[in-house]
Parts: structure tokens; C-alpha cells; sequence
């Protein structure tokens, strides 16, 4: 039986030891052999203080004396304590990572404390390198959602005023029908043209005429109410969707767009007067589908223009 003992202590892929209460070895199994290099003949016997020093840490004398004198048993994680017995004493522990389970042994009334090393390192690098793949893979997705992100921003915005663009107005706009049919409220579409715009790009340049552009979008911007929204459609053409409590507020919205362009432009040293040319239509009294509203709004500001322009119109069947 103690043959068959033997062999299984040595056939253990773990570091096997029993030390008694003086702390002295009294089996050092194979795989210690292998990993030490120090042979059971000239461990056996010897103070466990002597062969690994690691042991001196009161921490670790306090665990062996709980096992011999109070019976406890105890586990050390390689994560806390990385490594208990090292190959030679000296070597950096930075590379290997080993468990500890302590447990408490008894024979004709002697107490001995049985001490299993679990060699960790290899798994402890494969968890490393899961982990810093974890990290890579997270950090690509992050790269990805914010490309994803500036992708869709780009696909919906204006790239020069950073307005909402032409698609994304479309669908802002069929949503707000869709929520007024429930709601029983009411829209204006307006088509903001500005007058006289390519003699801006012909006389001062295009690099005024795109400053211009800006103070635009500024201007329509801080005029309308903070829950409407305007978008360029392109060119100088901006398109603005508006809420409104009754038909008549989209003529006040009218006049205040016509006053906030009563004032020059300052740009690069050069005073720019610029009107605006209008064109309004109501929801749901001229249309129920957003493109027969941006249709009449665009056919109310060509009237504008038509008729000498700087000015505001509301869509008129009879006139359009």
C-alpha cells in the first residue's frame, strides 16, 4: 500500500509536501523534484524554512501553524499570492503563478500539514492574453461604433452648417405628420430661399458665400421656436418644419425670419445685405403626405420670387 501511495504522490501533476510540527519535510514528491531540481534524498528531513524561504513570511508560518495546532485549512489564490516555491531561490516570481491549498494531516496522534502546489502560470497566461484580446476587441468596437456613429451623423447633416440635411428633414417631417394625424395638431412647412445669393458667391467668393451660409443656418436657427427645426436643403435653400398651436402662428414665425434678415452680414470686412423669399404650407389644411407639403411651400416661394421677392407667401391653390 505504501508502494501504491508513493506512486500516486509522484504520478500528481501538482507539488506535493508534509511537513510536521517542527516545519521538517517528510515527503517531497516528484513533481517538486522536477520543478526544484532538489531530490527527495536531500529534502526529506530538511526545515521547510531552509529549502523555500517563502515560508518565512509570518503570513505564511501563520498558515502552517493554523494547520498543525488549530486544524484549519486554507487556500491561496496565485491572483493574490503568485508564486510559493520557486525554481531557484532569487528567480524573479513575476513569471510563474501557483494555487496553495494547505490542509491539516494526522497520524498516531502527530499532527502534520499537507501543502499542494498548483502550478498556474500557464493558464494564468492564457487568461492574460484572453484578456488584453478582450480588451483589443473592445476597443475596436468602440472605434466602430464611433465610426458608425460619425458615418450616420455625416449621412444626415448638412456637412457644412451641420444642419439636419435633406434626407433626414424628409423623415422628420413624415414622423411629424404621422404624430399630428394622432394628435390633432398642426404644421407649417417653409421654404427658405435667399434673394440675390449667387451675386454673393460672383462678387465676393465662394469662401464668403460659405461664411454667409453659416450665419444663415445661425440666424434661422436662433429665430425659430427651440422645438422646430430647420435643415439646408442645398445651396442657399433651408427648410424649416414648425409646430404650431394655430395656422396664423406660421405667419409670426413668417415675420420673424423677415426681421432677423433685415440686418446685414458682416463677413471678412464686407457688408452683405441678403432677403429671404418664403413659402409656406399647412398640415393638415394643404396636404396630408410630406411630399405635397414641401411641394406647395417650394411652389408658395416661387411665387415670392416671382413677385419681387423679400418676402413671405402662404400656399394658395388657386394661385400656385
Amino acid at each position: 500500500m505504501d508502494n501504491l501511495i508513493s506512486q500516486a504522490l509522484n504520478k500528481a501533476h501538482m507539488g506535493i509536501m508534509i511537513v510536521d510540527r517542527h516545519l521538517k519535510v517528510v515527503v517531497w514528491n516528484a513533481w517538486l523534484e522536477r520543478f526544484t531540481g532538489k531530490n527527495v534524498e536531500e529534502v526529506v528531513g530538511l526545515n521547510l524554512l531552509e529549502v523555500c524561504p517563502r515560508f518565512k513570511s509570518n503570513m505564511y508560518l501563520n498558515i502552517l501553524q493554523n494547520a498543525l495546532y488549530h486544524g484549519q485549512s486554507r487556500f491561496c489564490s496565485s491572483a493574490l499570492h503568485k508564486a510559493f516555491i520557486l525554481p531557484n531561490e532569487g528567480e524573479d516570481e513575476q513569471f510563474f503563478r501557483q494555487n496553495m491549498h494547505v490542509e491539516p494531516l494526522y497520524h498516531e496522534d502527530r499532527s502534520y500539514a499537507l501543502i499542494q502546489i498548483t502550478d498556474m502560470t500557464h493558464t494564468n497566461t492564457r487568461v492574460y492574453k484572453l484578456k488584453n484580446l478582450i480588451k483589443e476587441l473592445e476597443t475596436e468596437y468602440a472605434k466602430i461604433k464611433i465610426s458608425e456613429k460619425i458615418s450616420k451623423h455625416l449621412s444626415l447633416h448638412d456637412p457644412l452648417t451641420g444642419l439636419p440635411n435633406r434626407l433626414a428633414y424628409n423623415d422628420l417631417l413624415a414622423w411629424a405628420i404621422s404624430n399630428a394625424k394622432r394628435n390633432h395638431s398642426k404644421l407649417a412647412v417653409m421654404f427658405v430661399d435667399a434673394d440675390g445669393f449667387k451675386q454673393v458667391n460672383d462678387t465676393y467668393g465662394h469662401h464668403v458665400g460659405d461664411q454667409v451660409l453659416l450665419e444663415m443656418a445661425k440666424r434661422l436657427s436662433e429665430t425659430i421656436p427651440s422645438a422646430d427645426t430647420v435643415a439646408r436643403l442645398g445651396g442657399d435653400e433651408f427648410i424649416i418644419l414648425s409646430h404650431l398651436k394655430d395656422d396664423h402662428d406660421a405667419e409670426v414665425i413668417a415675420k420673424r425670419l423677415e426681421a432677423a434678415f433685415s440686418t446685414h452680414f458682416k463677413i471678412a470686412g464686407n457688408y452683405i445685405n441678403l432677403s429671404m423669399s418664403i413659402g409656406i404650407s399647412l398640415f393638415p389644411k394643404h396636404g396630408q403626405e410630406p411630399s405635397e407639403l414641401l411641394r406647395h411651400a417650394d411652389g408658395a416661394m416661387y411665387k415670392i420670387k416671382k413677385n419681387g421677392k423679400n418676402g413671405y407667401g402662404i400656399y394658395e391653390p388657386e394661385n400656385v
